[in-house]
């Protein structure tokens, strides 16, 4: 959990103002909160984990601004702010969306780095050069010397393992 939801928090912790210097223990608060309620947490359709993890980063984001109240800062606890966490926490906005993406993208990045050490370079390279970078199987086989069954048979194994993990 931490490897992979660390940086997405902070990164959201991260936009709102003067609240950075804090992200590191509003992330240990989102983990803790996460920790404590996973045995209720009711997976009902894909993306839930996800979204719930969001509701829980707007929330300890919210109290944390509550708690400055009392110490007034530039940019925090204004209608800004709170505007902010509103758009953030609604499932159907566009900051939602960039929650999803952004979320997405690190869950990929973290699999191709545990994946990418089980795979030859090469093997790699093929994979890359289809599935990532959407080019053509002839192409790839004939820039790396294999058949296209080869650069196939890559791609397959490699997504397979990435289904795994």
């Amino acid at each position: 959990l931490y490897a992979l939801y660390h940086p997405l928090v902070q990164y959201w912790v991260g936009r709102v103002p003067d609240l950075r210097d804090e992200s590191e223990d509003l992330f240990h608060e989102v983990l803790t909160a996460v920790v404590r309620n996973i045995p209720r947490f009711d997976r009902r359709h894909p993306g839930s984990f996800r979204a719930w993890l969001r509701v829980i980063t707007v929330n300890r984001i919210r109290e944390s601004v509550r708690k400055r109240r009392n110490r007034p800062l530039v940019g925090v606890g204004g209608d800004g702010t709170e505007h902010f966490l509103a758009r953030l926490e609604d499932p159907h906005s566009d900051l939602a969306a960039e929650w999803e993406a952004e979320h997405n993208r690190r869950v990929l990045e973290r699999l191709y780095a545990v994946v990418r050490t089980d795979f030859e370079p090469k093997t790699w390279d093929m994979f890359r050069a289809v599935v990532l970078d959407g080019r053509e199987v002839g192409e790839v086989a004939r820039e790396c010397g294999v058949s296209e069954a080869m650069v196939f048979q890559a791609k397959s194994r490699i997504l397979k393992r990435l289904r795994q993990e």
